[in-house]
């Protein structure tokens, strides 16, 4: 193992080794790095030089690409992102990096271990370079600590796809909601095994036009859907939503019924289904369970929120003047 670090003094090309500390590419199970020497990026050689190798499946399994404090560059590009896969990356720079997980034939499943995102002036996208029916490349435990991440929808080739992430922490620094913000766009699952991302979010914003497994929110704003036009989504799924605080805005726009399986509100809590954004959209919640302390308005004025078994325990409750409701007491 090899540390390699970019010091950009020939040109602006990952695959030129005079660009790279002992005038040597980095290769498999090497570590990456970036620093301040250098502010310039690499804006070529990344899908078929140093990182990809042109097919050969191990060149770009680093065991780290760390971009460290005090470097500005950034990497990549939203048409030319940076394809790889390394065990570790980690992202304490600022600047834009646009990081794609997979190898170039876009038909290998791979995944990056962890990514570690720590600076409030970055703004990183991730994307995957395959997730279909057939293959899978995923990124499996994101950490947002300080800044802006967006799981992209990568549509840079004719295999368009959304990007797979297996576990996603939100956990800004001090606990502090403007340190972090998400955008996750459409189709950010992982396709091939039917498995959604997992969303434990201690404080910030978010915003996902994609399904999710179990979301816990402890505090912060999540926007459960945007308005899409004429292109809805499909499936915008919750299997297990767990509120200790915070806000939740529900309106995904979703061409069928989008399902909420499980629901807990506890504490402050605040479910908000009342806005006119996507209105028109019928909901679904199977189970949910609301508690003091919390707030639940399902006001749309369209009555087209539909819940099967409700347990409440003393939540504040908002429902349509359309609504109808069948009460049974003292259940266990």
């Amino acid at each position: 193992m090899a540390v390699r670090v970019w010091d950009g003094d020939t040109d602006t090309d990952w695959a030129t080794a005079a660009n790279w500390t002992g005038d040597a590419l980095p290769v498999a199970d090497d570590e990456v790095v970036f620093d301040s020497r250098q502010v310039t990026k690499p804006t070529t050689g990344m899908t078929d030089g140093g990182v990809g190798h042109s097919g050969k499946d191990t060149a770009c399994t680093f065991d780290l690409l760390h971009f460290k404090e005090g470097y500005t560059g950034g990497i990549g590009t939203a048409a030319l992102p940076c394809i790889c896969s390394p065990d570790t990356i980690i992202i304490e720079g600022t600047g834009t990096y646009h990081i794609n997980v997979g190898k170039n034939d876009q038909s290998t499943n791979t995944t990056v271990g962890k990514v570690i995102i720590n600076n409030s002036s970055a703004t990183v996208y991730l994307y995957s370079n395959c997730n279909d029916g057939a293959n899978v490349a995923e990124f499996t435990d994101v950490y947002l600590l300080a800044g802006t991440l967006y799981l992209a929808f990568y549509s840079a080739d004719t295999d368009d796809q959304g990007c797979s992430v297996a576990n996603l922490y939100v956990m800004p620094k001090n606990n502090k909601a403007s340190n972090t913000t998400v955008i996750i766009e459409k189709d950010a699952y992982d396709v091939l095994n039917s498995q959604a991302t997992n969303i434990y979010m201690a404080n910030g914003t978010l915003t996902t036009d994609s399904q999710v497994g179990t979301f816990h929110i402890y505090n912060g704003i999540v926007n459960y859907g945007t308005d899409l036009g004429g292109s809805p989504e499909a499936d915008l799924n919750i299997t297990l939503l767990v509120m200790h605080g915070g806000m939740f805005n529900w309106y995904p726009d979703d061409s069928g019924t989008p399902t909420i399986t499980t629901a807990w509100l506890f504490g402050k809590s605040r479910f908000l289904a009342d806005a006119t954004t996507n209105d028109d959209r019928a909901k679904t919640i199977t189970t949910i369970y609301t508690f003091g302390g919390s707030i639940f308005n399902i006001d749309n004025n369209k009555a087209n929120i539909t819940i099967t078994n409700w347990y409440d325990y003393g939540a504040a409750i908002t429902i349509g003047s359309h609504g109808k409701l069948a009460l049974t007491y003292d259940q266990p």
